[in-house]
């Protein structure tokens, strides 16, 4: 019989935030399978070079679109959450709305003027300069549909959110699929497309959910500036520090290397990236609940949450790390060219960065709750320079492994120290004992399939997704067999 207080701070028995987790944990599960899917149709279909320079549009548009949204999308979520009446949040959205656009406009007037020598930066050639107004165009898009998801983020229509995200996800694939491999279009042509279905679902969505809802009232004198500016400017030097911590190593291997080494460690990337599944999703349901708790003051509350989050997280992240850096290789091999083949060593430091990145992820909810945004600059500053620092050594060394060794060192300063600043705020204690538990279950999983593996030669998906499915099940039944077992708590729960 489960105790009142195992009850009131389980996050998993909360209906709100059980059914917001699960409900948007598949709904960005389907995505990453339909985007991994993708992946051999990009790599074997059309030029080494041009996917390297589709990789490189992806994250520089992550990097622009956070400049535009000056960190509203942020701030949406902290300030409107608790806002009922439908004239003052909409006067607080669409001045937002309004400084957004503007910013988008000066964007892409800097990429149709610029474009030669933007090309060269993000692409390392001029050949591509064609693709940089359409790059955007593309983080304008993205910019646009973050800030009308964050509005309904904010009114915890978190299902609502997560199918958008679906749709926006399946609709860039299913258009880049159709175009390149039914219709014969050259990539610059189908990306073309995917930027005019984002901007119409954007629009759509603001439309049905935000415009017929709380109506348009626009409004300067009668917004707290000084609050919202306050939490959110500083978060946009956050956001491109963070951003250079992920990604700067691609521009490292761009201009150290080439542009096929890059996209070769995307390929890598894409696949480590699964790891990031789980604080995405996980910290995308959290923060609105931590935020609901803090605001109340039950700081004890919040505190327990995180805990009981960072366990659920280590516990399905540890595995599957072990599992990329052990079956990773075999898996690209699967889905694309040999000349897209890294060693399983990127592969798990790729996946261990990740997986350290997700600890400061759902622990920098702490901080950004205590209004310290400026610390988070602090930290995520030092880490970008530590990145830095290791990429210039490490990559002109051992190549492509060097950055994502780097991607490792820097991501875990960043863990440990933002998890060390958040106790000074609640009282959280890391479940070490659980950790432990995790690692040597993860190493009796990958042990068994070590030896299985001596007689199933992994040479076609069917024997992959056997043996995944093999270790997935060792790993439940070791789970199962511990008195305090993740899975029975979990399903308690549900």
């Amino acid at each position: 019989m489960k105790s009142f207080m195992e009850k009131r701070f389980s996050p998993f028995f909360v209906p709100s935030l059980r059914n917001d987790t699960l409900f948007y944990g598949v709904s960005v599960l389907c995505e990453r399978i339909v985007s991994f899917l993708i992946l051999p149709l990009l790599t074997k279909l059309i030029a080494q070079e041009l996917y390297g320079v589709w990789s490189q549009m992806i994250i520089t548009a992550g990097l622009i679109s956070n400049v535009i949204l000056m960190g509203f999308h942020t701030a949406v979520v902290r300030f409107l959450s608790g806002i009922e009446n439908n004239r003052e949040r909409s006067e607080i959205f669409h001045a937002m709305v309004a400084i957004v656009l503007f910013n988008s406009f000066i964007v892409i007037t800097i990429a149709f003027f610029f474009a030669p020598p933007l090309s060269h930066l993000v692409f390392g050639d001029v050949r591509y300069s064609t693709f940089i107004p359409l790059l955007g165009i593309l983080l304008v898009s993205d910019a646009l549909f973050e800030l009308v998801a964050a509005f309904l983020r904010a009114r915890k229509s978190i299902q609502l959110v997560s199918f958008y995200y679906f749709i926006k996800a399946t609709v860039k694939i299913g258009l880049l699929a159709m175009g390149i491999l039914i219709l014969r279009l050259e990539l610059y042509q189908a990306i073309t497309g995917i930027v005019g279905a984002q901007l119409i679902l954007v629009l759509f969505i603001y439309v049905k959910d935000i415009l017929r809802k709380m109506g348009l009232r626009i409004s300067i004198i009668d917004i707290p500036w000084r609050k919202i500016m306050f939490f959110s400017l500083p978060l946009v030097p956050y956001s491109i520090v963070i951003w250079a911590n992920n990604f700067v190593d691609r521009y490292f291997i761009l201009h150290l290397l080439d542009i096929t080494q890059v996209s070769i460690y995307a390929v890598a990337y894409s696949l480590a990236a699964i790891v990031g599944l789980f604080y995405s999703v996980l910290g995308y349901t959290l923060y609105p609940h931590l935020t609901r708790l803090w605001n109340t003051g039950d700081k004890i509350g919040t505190a327990e949450t995180l805990h009981k989050a960072t366990e659920y997280y280590l516990f399905c992240t540890i595995p599957v790390i072990a599992l990329l850096a052990n079956f990773g290789t075999p898996l690209v091999k699967i889905f694309t060219k040999n000349e897209y083949v890294s060693n399983w060593q990127v592969i798990f430091f790729l996946g261990a960065g990740i997986g350290s990145f997700g600890l400061y992820h759902l622990n920098i909810y702490i901080i950004l709750l205590a209004n310290k945004t400026l610390f988070n600059l602090k930290v995520s500053a030092v880490g970008l320079f530590v990145n830095v620092i290791f990429n210039t050594i490490f990559i002109p060394a051992i190549g492509i492994l060097g950055a994502a060794i780097a991607t490792f060192l820097s991501n875990g300063i960043l863990a440990f120290w933002i998890i060390r600043e958040g106790k000074k705020h609640i009282s959280f204690v890391f479940p070490w004992r659980s950790t432990i538990k995790i690692v040597i279950a993860t190493s009796l999983m990958i042990l068994i399939l070590l030896w299985i593996g001596r007689y199933v030669e992994i040479k076609n998906l069917g024997a992959l997704i056997f043996v995944l499915a093999l270790g997935t099940g060792i790993y439940g039944a070791i789970d199962l067999l511990n008195k305090n077992s993740f899975l029975l708590r979990l399903w308690r729960n549900i």
